[in-house]
């Protein structure tokens, strides 16, 4: 029989989705080693949720907190910093529906620590709650892949994403060019390095590929 460190593994379910938040309470609440408790309230002064307060102040603090998406990168976005100040800040687990490449690079870079699509695997969740506890993250095999992806794609430069962001919303090479204050000559080499780089036959499949990745913000895409 495994040996699992005392206390037991404290997690707060905080996802929106009132069935999968039942769903995911009835799953680690099964576990020998892992504790559900309910989440401090919006009030607690507990490191990593919003302060002021009031109720809930008090309350144990979680080790992990399993989040939908939007909740779970505002609670590793709003930790109190440096993160070694609050060495004891819950850590962040994401399930969702969200697996584009980009939404998982920004959870990531957000702060969030593990990141599960809904739909999972129930071992990848207990796993997931594991490894985090131990100070790991942990991705799925979705999510891993996507960052693998991003990885091994050629990135674009700084100044190509500029470029390309102004192209995105309807500027001509000649605009682009005011806005940068570079050469048309210099806009039509950076193009030309785009289109190469995304595999994209129009500045339209440009935009649109590098909004999916996340490699530019959406916004109006013109020819």
């Amino acid at each position: 029989m495994m040996n699992w460190p005392t206390p037991r593994i404290q997690v707060s379910v905080a996802h929106r989705d009132p069935l999968v938040a039942v769903g995911l309470s009835t799953v680690l609440s099964q576990q020998v080693d892992i504790e559900v408790i309910d989440p401090p309230s919006r009030g607690s002064t507990a490191p990593g949720f919003p302060s002021g307060g009031g109720q809930g102040a008090g309350l144990p603090v979680p080790h992990i907190v399993v989040a939908d998406y939007e909740r779970g990168l505002h609670l590793a976005a709003t930790r109190v910093t440096p993160r070694e100040r609050h060495a004891q800040a819950p850590k962040v687990l994401v399930v969702t529906s969200n697996d584009r490449e980009h939404e998982v690079r920004s959870a990531l870079e957000a702060g969030v620590e593990g990141y599960l699509e809904l739909g999972c695997n129930l071992q990848d969740l207990v796993s997931g709650v594991r490894q985090l506890a131990r100070g790991s993250r942990y991705l799925s095999a979705m999510a891993a892949q996507r960052i693998a992806a991003s990885m091994a794609r050629t990135t674009l430069t700084d100044r190509e994403q500029q470029v390309l962001g102004l192209v995105a919303r309807g500027q001509s090479n000649k605009g682009v060019a005011l806005s940068l204050r570079i050469s048309a000559g210099t806009v039509k080499a950076h193009m030309k390095a785009i289109l190469s780089k995304l595999d994209a036959q129009t500045r339209t499949e440009a935009a649109s590929i590098a909004m999916e990745r996340g490699l530019i913000s959406a916004g109006l895409v013109m020819d």
